[in-house]
């Protein structure tokens, strides 16, 4: 239950009508969405304070969710799931001659503490002797938060399956929930708060930036740090795991695949400054040779780009055919909404390695359209799925889809689980040794290194797995 309800008011010069007009383009809000319908995927922006702060604490705060309820010219209620679960409901009301729009927001303990946190005011949780306490480093909020939506509700999933079979070696599971805000100073500081915490492993579903200071961060500590999701690789370091796929894995089962459909060999790359683009594209650039195509450009934009424009005028006069993105969340959003825009998904295709399901939902049915993706794992080919059942049944509201990212930080922690109990050792050394041993075995005891990799291609809203 909801433990507390903020209301916030905008005046605007536009009467009613007009301003449910703005709000509903984008104008007002910054609200995302492809049609204001239920059942439609939103991102919706909300200011925090005045506007002087300019780092984390300052940032909006952009909710993630679905339109719950629409009455035009009136209201909007919007269901959210980041940063912490609730409903946003918006009204319109004459005022003079203009309006005053009305945004009330539920707030359970999450949500404050989030917003705590957010403000730098929530320290460490006491550690628990009587609990296995474990950390999620996760991003729910920032650019990254776009494929992190189902990882916290799959996390906390997991938890309550492990303490339904008594926990590890009788010791209930604590799950303690840490935001990156899709920084990476900020994720180091959470993930040593977490370790404050008593956590014992954290799992990171995170981009390679955040993973990388995190590692730094945890140096000596003696806690295991898992990187749950896709990530380019890196040395290998005490205490330290990555999991998820390898982009030379995913370009090799896609780059052939596309050149060989369309007869298209040249390529533009577009991606991320930091390390996970570095390395994709090093990976593609390979697979690109050995399939005799050729790399007309490339780009890297920081984590936060809104704004393609160029980047687009330039794969346009490169006279490239192929675009391979590597872009990550919010970002990824922007650019596939924007090439549709500009007409590019007539000349060219699109091949783009963090294309997950709720990403895919942001973007739009028509925008995404013709856009391919390659991971080991895609809700729409895992049939009736008993995880997914059990997913759906976490929650009476709208969930967002369950994506590689997500089901693999699920089963990275429940093998963490059956690591730490076939083990009476309690160091991290040990339990990562069981890890690795369990997961490279064909049995369903652990979550695999590399998974074989799917292709699929976006169509209607959804991205279904092709036979090549």
């Amino acid at each position: 239950m909801p433990g507390l309800s903020v209301t916030a008011q905008i005046v605007t010069t536009d009467p009613p009508g007009s301003a449910f007009e703005r709000f509903e383009t984008g104008q007002l809000l910054e609200l995302e969405c492809e049609q204001l319908t239920v059942g439609a995927a939103v991102a919706i922006s909300l200011p925090v304070g005045n506007g002087a702060r300019a780092d984390v604490a300052g940032m909006p705060i952009t909710l993630l969710g679905y339109v719950a309820g629409v009455k035009r010219g009136r209201s909007v209620v919007i269901v959210h799931h980041q940063p912490w679960r609730g409903r946003l409901t918006i009204r319109f009301f004459p005022d003079g001659t203009g309006t005053r729009i009305v945004l009330e927001s539920s707030l359970d303990q999450d949500g404050i503490s989030w917003l705590a946190n957010k403000r730098g005011f929530a320290p460490p949780e006491p550690p628990r002797s009587d609990r296995h306490r474990i950390g999620l480093l996760v991003s729910k909020s920032g650019s990254a938060a776009v494929f992190a939506q189902a990882t916290e509700t799959l996390a906390a999933l997991a938890v309550e399956e492990i303490n339904a079979d008594s926990g590890v070696g009788g010791v209930l599971v604590d799950l303690v929930i840490g935001d990156d805000a899709s920084d990476s100073a900020a994720g180091a500081a959470t993930a040593l708060r977490l370790v404050k915490s008593g956590c014992r492993a954290i799992f990171a579903c995170v981009t390679s930036s955040t993973f990388n200071a995190a590692a730094s961060a945890l140096q000596n500590t003696g806690v295991l740090l898992v990187h749950t999701v896709l990530n380019e690789g890196g040395r290998s370091r005490p205490g330290i795991l990555r999991l998820g796929e390898r982009p030379l894995d995913q370009t090799r089962a896609c780059i052939p695949a596309m050149m060989s459909e369309t007869g298209s060999r040249t390529w533009f790359l577009v991606g991320q400054q930091y390390s996970w683009s570095f390395g994709a594209h090093w990976a593609a650039r390979r697979v690109i040779a050995e399939s005799t195509g050729s790399v007309a450009g490339e780009v890297y934009v920081p984590l936060g780009t809104t704004d393609f424009s160029r980047i687009i005028e330039s794969i346009v006069d490169s006279g490239a055919e192929l675009i391979l993105s590597t872009l990550v969340g919010h970002d990824e959003v922007f650019f596939e909404r924007q090439c549709a825009q500009h007409g590019l998904r007539a000349t060219t295709r699109t091949f783009a390695l963090v294309l997950d399901e709720a990403t895919q939902q942001l973007i739009g049915n028509s925008d995404a359209d013709g856009v391919w993706a390659a991971f080991g794992y895609f809700q729409s080919a895992a049939g009736e799925h008993d995880l997914e059942k059990r997913y759906s049944a976490s929650s009476n509201e709208l969930l967002p889809p369950l994506s590689s990212l997500s089901e693999t930080t699920y089963e990275a922690i429940v093998a963490y689980a059956r690591a730490v109990e076939r083990t009476s050792a309690g160091d991290p050394e040990t339990v990562l040794r069981q890890l690795v041993t369990t997961s490279k075995s064909s049995t369903d005891t652990g979550v695999p290194l590399h998974r074989p990799i799917l292709i699929a291609e976006s169509r209607h809203g959804r991205l279904y797995p092709r036979s090549l």
